[in-house]
């Protein structure tokens, strides 16, 4: 490890590495261009490049990618990232309330400390977490996304109704095209525009940028989205530090858990982390209104997907999402295959990972504590006229350069109208969201596991990881009823 830091202070890799974090964090703070964007764009000028430098870079652009995204939810209620959607509940209302400063560190601060956290899972626990992910079978993921569909009971708003009602549409939605198993067209109803689906991506941003574009168009009496600000009270103090321990620790292990699961990653760790940071609140209605724990355990919790998703790339070969799917692409070009070999062929490769995550985390804080909360908000706030045809325009070219479909730039603009008559109805969004990304998952998962079990559901509970999953549902959706028939009770005892 020190051999490889001195290799990396020696040459110009550090300047490689804060070039990747700034590119990134600009990525992120765009709305709806993303980190897995940033490092498909900068893969190929990493080909002339050593392995070290090559590394160092991209997963700069990881770390300030996922960071970044903080920027345009904290300012706008747009996320820059899918990872920031959560970000969005709390740290925008921070900001109409003239404390944008203090959403911001907390958010960077989170940042840091979640990607800290999963370097060193990264370190210590790689060979044995990677184990874990291995034993994961079909039944194991239909545990674990049955649990975060619970998530949708909390994060419902007012009405759970309304919840469940905005559940079923984000689950019909991804059910319309291509049959993952059979390749057959599926409620289609012979249109080849629906033949491709809704894939989630560009549903998010019509669902949170577009949608909220358009309500901020029907806001024409505020020039600017959010009031002017001081950006004072940028860092968390001690007794915030101390308070927030526990949801630290918390989502930092949600985090890494469900990054080291292929293909589920940040766009859902911070829905599941800020759900359970609610109902381990002892004040779980004021989030939504500004709780600095719910900036807390969202960015804690995406960013420890970081190190997480790179546990089974370096341990097992395999990528734990898109972006270190990238990743294993910018390695693959320089002749190097990661997998079960990978400590004892490639230390020196490694190890440059290693410190670059760690660095890189370093980076980040330091740039956004000292130039960006600085810089990027006032460059956000912006007569409206001006700012929204921009936000507009890249949002749209961010769905289009997902696929490079001019389709997904339909759905896009189709989920954005949806997203703001949803607004208007007050049905929450958060539901769908959820829904959509892992409705596909869920039921190739499921179908998977029936096919293998002759249609039993009897390995849900003989698999000692899918027991675990099971439990922790039921625990999760029967405390907080429990807890409401109590106070009812009390209430009426009264």
């Amino acid at each position: 490890m020190l051999e490889s830091l001195e290799m990396i202070f020696s040459g110009f890799t550090i300047l490689y590495m804060l070039f990747g974090v700034v590119l990134g964090l600009l990525f992120g703070a765009i709305p709806g261009l993303t980190a897995t964007l940033a490092v498909i764009l900068l893969v190929p000028f990493t080909y002339t490049m050593d392995v070290t430098n090559g590394m160092a870079t991209l997963i700069g652009v990881y770390v300030g990618g996922i960071s970044g995204g903080l920027v345009a939810a904290i300012m706008l209620k747009m996320p820059g990232t899918p990872s920031s959607v959560a970000t969005t509940f709390d740290g925008f209302p921070l900001a109409r309330q003239g404390k944008a400063g203090k959403a911001l560190g907390v958010a960077v601060f989170s940042s840091f400390v979640g990607t800290i956290f999963s370097w060193l899972c990264l370190i210590f626990l790689a060979p044995y977490l990677a184990k874990v992910a291995l034993a994961f079978g079909p039944f194991e993921y239909v545990a674990a996304i049955l649990f975060g569909f619970t998530a949708v009971v909390t994060l419902s708003g007012d009405s759970i109704y309304k919840g469940i009602i905005s559940a079923a549409l984000g689950l019909g939605l991804v059910l319309i095209g291509t049959d993952s198993l059979t390749g057959m067209p599926r409620a289609t109803f012979g249109s080849e525009f629906l033949v491709s689906g809704f894939p989630y991506m560009p549903a998010l941003i019509g669902l949170f940028v577009l949608a909220e574009i358009f309500s901020q168009i029907e806001a024409k009496d505020e020039k600017f989205v959010v009031p002017s600000q001081k950006l004072s009270g940028i860092y968390m103090t001690v007794k915030e530090i101390i308070v927030s321990i526990p949801n630290f620790i918390r989502s930092s292990l949600i985090g890494v858990a469900i990054g080291i699961l292929p293909g589920i990653g940040g766009s859902f760790a911070n829905f599941v982390c800020y759900d359970q940071a609610r109902k381990a609140s002892k004040d779980p209605d004021s989030f939504g209104k500004g709780n600095i724990q719910g900036l807390v355990a969202s960015e804690t919790g995406n960013n420890a997907t970081i190190g997480g998703s790179l546990i089974p790339l370096v341990s097992l070969g395999i990528p734990g999402d898109t972006v270190t799917a990238a990743l294993l692409g910018g390695l693959m070009i320089k002749g190097i295959t990661p997998g079960p070999l990978f400590v004892h062929e490639y230390p020196n490769v490694l190890y440059a990972i290693f410190n670059s995550v760690l660095l890189s985390s370093f980076l980040m804080l330091a740039f956004m504590l000292l130039i960006g909360i600085k810089v990027m908000p006032p460059l956000l706030r912006i007569p409206k006229h001006v700012l929204l045809p921009i936000v507009l325009i890249m949002s749209l070219a961010g769905a289009y350069n997902i696929n490079f479909s001019v389709n997904d730039v339909w759905i896009t603009v189709f989920m954005g109208i949806i997203g703001f008559i949803m607004d208007k109805l007050k049905y929450p969004k958060t539901p769908i969201v959820i829904t959509m990304i892992l409705g596909k998952a869920f039921e190739m998962q499921l179908r998977t596991a029936l096919t293998q079990s002759d249609g039993s559901l009897l390995p849900m509970v003989t698999s000692p990881y899918a027991l675990i999953f099971v439990l922790i549902t039921v625990l999760t959706i029967a405390l907080p009823v429990i807890s409401k028939l109590r106070q009812a009770a009390k209430a009426k005892a009264a």
